[in-house]
C-alpha cells in the first residue's frame, strides 16, 4: 500500500491514465542499479528519485571537479573534490525522503558487479567508457537483468534497452568500439534531454513497456532530430551468442 504521503508526493502521476496506483506500487517495489552519477546520471537518479523508485544503487568512483558542472547536475561547486557518489546521496536524500538511497564510491569491475547490482530489476547505464559497459554487458547477459544504455557523443545521443537474450546485447550493437583518453565533447542540455529519456524509459519497463526494446533510438540535438533504427541481435556474437 501507499501511504497518505506517497499519495500526495506522487499524486500527479497517480492520476495519469493507464498508469495509478498499481504502477506506482511496481515502482515502490523495484531496485534500480545506476552506473556512473554523472551527466546522464543526474537527471536519470533525480527523476528515479522523484518518480518514487523503491530503491536507488548508485555508483561512480570519481569525485567531483570544476570541469563537471557544465552537465552534471547532481553536485554544485561546494562538492568539488567530493566523491560524486557522497554528493548524489546528499542530493537525492534531500529530494525524496520515501524510498531508499544506496551509493558506493568505488569502480565496477567483474569482482564486484554481482555485489553491487544482483538485486537490481535493471541497470541504467550512465557511464562514458567501453571497459566498464563490457562488465554490465556481462554480468546482464549471465543474471538476465536488462540495461537501459545512453551514450552521447557531441551534439549526437543513443538509446536502447539491452535485455538478452530477448534483444542484443552490448557487444552486438559496440564489438568494435574502442576507449580514449581525449576528453569527450558535451552540452549540459544534451546530456539532461537523454538522461530523462533513460529514466522515463527505465519507468516505463518497470511498469509497462520500453519503447526501446529492440530499437535503437537516435537523437541529433543539434537539428532536433529522433530516428529510431531496428536492432536485431549478432548471430556471431561473442558475448551472446551462446544463448
Amino acid at each position: 500500500m501507499l501511504s497518505k504521503q506517497e499519495e500526495s508526493r506522487y499524486q500527479r502521476q497517480l492520476i495519469l491514465p493507464d498508469f495509478g496506483e498499481s504502477a506506482q506500487l511496481k515502482l515502490k517495489n523495484s531496485t534500480v542499479f545506476v552506473a556512473g552519477a554523472g551527466g546522464l546520471g543526474g537527471p536519470v537518479c533525480f527523476y528515479l528519485a522523484a518518480a518514487g523508485i523503491g530503491k536507488l544503487i548508485i555508483c561512480d568512483r570519481d569525485t567531483v571537479d570544476l570541469s563537471n558542472l557544465n552537465r552534471q547536475i547532481l553536485h554544485g561547486t561546494a562538492e568539488i573534490d567530493v566523491p560524486k557518489a557522497d554528493s548524489a546521496n546528499k542530493t537525492l536524500s534531500n529530494l525524496n525522503t520515501e524510498i531508499v538511497i544506496e551509493t558506493h564510491n568505488t569502480s565496477i569491475n567483474d569482482d564486484n558487479i554481482e555485489q553491487l547490482a544482483s538485486m537490481a530489476d535493471i541497470i541504467v547505464d550512465c557511464l562514458d567508457n567501453i571497459a566498464t559497459r563490457n562488465v554490465l554487458n556481462r554480468f546482464s547477459i549471465k543474471n538476465k537483468i536488462p540495461v537501459m544504455h545512453a551514450g552521447i557523443d557531441g551534439w549526437n545521443a543513443q538509446l536502447t534497452l539491452l535485455n538478452p537474450p530477448l534483444t542484443a546485447c552490448m557487444s552486438c550493437l559496440f564489438d568494435e568500439a574502442i576507449d580514449t583518453d581525449e576528453p569527450k565533447p558535451v552540452l549540459g542540455a544534451v546530456a539532461g534531454a537523454v538522461g530523462t529519456l533513460q529514466a522515463l524509459e527505465t519507468i516505463k519497463y518497470l511498469t509497462a513497456k520500453s519503447s526501446v526494446e529492440n530499437t535503437l533510438l537516435f537523437f541529433d540535438a543539434l537539428g532536433l532530430e529522433y530516428h529510431k533504427l531496428p536492432i536485431e541481435k549478432n548471430e556471431n556474437c561473442s558475448a551472446c551468442s551462446h544463448l
